[in-house]
């Protein structure tokens, strides 16, 4: 599945918010202001349909589109970092993902 590159973020961003089980309204808000509305609702979708493996293996199909340079990866990585720190609370398990990402991303 070919995604755009605001729904590609937004689909990572979702992957790291969920990476506790549970997507959190502060997680929420800030995937709204970086992507839309309607990006939001329809990854939100798209997502709820993939189990972890799924939602990986569409991040890998569309990393060479949107994270291929450094410039692009850092900023997804940022994004991610936001998400993470919107709860105000960064878990063991949020700071393996971003190191997780990171790899999946390189």
């Amino acid at each position: 599945m070919t995604l755009t590159k605001e729904e590609f973020k937004t689909l990572v961003m979702l992957y790291a918010a969920n990476i506790d089980g549970n997507i959190q309204s502060e997680e929420v808000r800030i995937m709204l202001e970086k992507s839309g509305f309607d990006t939001v609702e329809k990854m939100e979708h798209i997502f709820a349909k993939m189990n972890d493996a799924e939602a990986l293996e569409c991040i890998r199909e569309n990393k060479p589109f949107y994270a291929e340079t450094e410039a692009g990866r850092l900023e997804i990585i940022h994004d991610i970092c936001e998400i993470i720190e919107a709860d105000e609370k960064c878990t063991l398990i949020e700071e393996q993902m971003v190191r997780e990402m990171r790899r999946v991303l390189e």
